[in-house]
């Protein structure tokens, strides 16, 4: 689109009037990705960065602070606003099937997992990293190629009205809600308000809603439902699961079809959500099956390495939640070998935190065979039996630069903030 497209759409007040029929190749906020004829759109305290976007071949600013250049700038009073209305205005242009995805964990290996199951019929777009809210999203919308036929956006919130934001943007054709759990009950303050922040999913959606059909504030809403009740439209039985890899069975139109996935069976719902989104969208259940065994996790989430020792890491240290700790213990449990837990805090609990990281010695009594490490201000109340007790990762790096570690499965589990992913990196190197 051209300059005086943009100014349509941002109805804002155009600064020196030249080049006005320039088409802008892309919109971006970061200074330092800028090509020739992009547009820098000044969000935050980014002012600062003008001129080195204009050094870099900027053609256009977009910003909410009276500035002259001697490029064409919009100014507008709301930057943020602004990134909506354009990513608006490009879905529309580019008109994607988009498939939007919500729920207190599993948003990410959901869409992953869609995304690998349809890739090979469709020119498909997703979130890059964790490019889930209101600044990624549009960020994300902005990458749309004419080519692209399904766009995958993960949507994440931790108030009320952040997903009707975002879902009156993107005006979703599918929507997804992963599970309804604990996590950001402390803006919330109950699981019910977290179902009531999901389902404003439904605010721009104008085609059906799938649900987990196994959780039980999901279950009873009007939707697609897959689990492994017989209560749900997409049915799995049969489940065997290791550490590593799971295996279920579905029956479609007489005929059984078994599923195999390098995924830990409290994964499988994701599984199973994408498998229901493939199939609605016409691909073969012979082609899913052939997509599922090729899914690799990524992103600290659910990764299995060795290290010299012989060692199994479980490197699950990009977010926590009770539910989705309780999902990796309950898999773990059944393994033979010695374990060392290195557990940190659970963040966003608010008035909650204490009574939910107190749940936390009831999973851990159901483990054999273990050595437990627990990390953090709230791990740190928890009085559980000969575990220790340590203030942040580079505590748990000195400790283990004390003792020797060998033939053990080590379990690495944090909200991000504590950045355990630097005690994999030890243990690694």
């Amino acid at each position: 689109m051209n300059i005086i497209d943009i100014l349509n759409i941002t109805k804002g007040t155009l600064i020196n009037k030249i080049n006005l029929n320039l088409n802008i190749n892309k919109f971006k906020i970061n200074s330092k990705d800028i090509k020739q004829n992009d547009c820098f759109i000044v969000i935050n305290n980014s002012y600062k960065y003008i001129k080195e976007a204009i050094k870099n071949g900027a053609s256009l600013i977009i910003t909410n602070r009276k500035s002259s250049y001697n490029i064409p700038t919009i100014l507008v009073q709301d930057t943020i606003k602004t990134l909506a209305a354009l990513a608006s205005s490009i879905r529309q242009i580019y008109n994607p099937k988009v498939i939007a995805i919500t729920g207190s964990v599993g948003k990410t290996t959901t869409r992953k997992l869609i995304y690998t199951i349809l890739k090979n019929k469709y020119r498909c777009l997703q979130n890059e990293k964790n490019y889930n809210n209101h600044i990624g999203v549009p960020l994300t919308i902005f990458n749309l190629k004419k080519d692209d036929k399904i766009a995958i956006i993960e949507m994440g919130m931790n108030h009320f009205n952040e997903i009707k934001y975002l879902s009156n943007m993107t005006k979703p054709d599918i929507a997804i809600i992963t599970n309804i759990g604990t996590s950001h009950i402390g803006n919330l303050g109950s699981k019910e308000n977290i179902l009531k922040a999901k389902l404003e999913i439904k605010e721009g959606l104008n085609g059906p809603l799938f649900v987990n059909g196994d959780d039980e504030l999901l279950k009873n809403q009007n939707a697609y439902k897959s689990g492994f009740n017989e209560n749900n439209d997409l049915i799995a039985y049969g489940l065997k699961s290791s550490l590593t890899a799971s295996s279920f069975n579905i029956n479609l139109n007489n005929k059984t079809y078994k599923i195999e996935v390098n995924l830990p069976s409290h994964l499988l719902n994701n599984v199973l959500l994408a498998i229901h989104i493939g199939l609605y969208l016409d691909v073969k259940m012979e082609d899913i099956i052939l997509s599922l065994k090729q899914y690799k996790s990524t992103d600290m989430r659910m990764n299995i390495l060795n290290d010299k020792n012989g060692n199994t890491i479980i490197n699950d240290c990009y977010n926590s939640s009770l539910e989705s700790l309780n999902g990796v213990l309950n898999i773990i449990k059944n393994e033979k070998q010695n374990k060392l837990l290195i557990l940190g805090d659970i963040n966003e609990l608010g008035k909650y935190s204490n009574e939910i990281h107190q749940k936390i010695p009831l999973f851990l009594n159901e483990i054999d065979n273990k050595e437990v490490i627990l990390v953090g201000k709230e791990m740190a109340k928890i009085i559980y039996k000969d575990s220790l007790h340590f203030k942040d990762y580079k505590e748990v790096i000195n400790y283990l630069k004390t003792i020797q570690i060998k033939n053990t499965l080590i379990l690495i589990k944090a909200s991000r903030s504590l950045k355990l992913e630097n005690i994999t990196n030890y243990l690694l190197d």
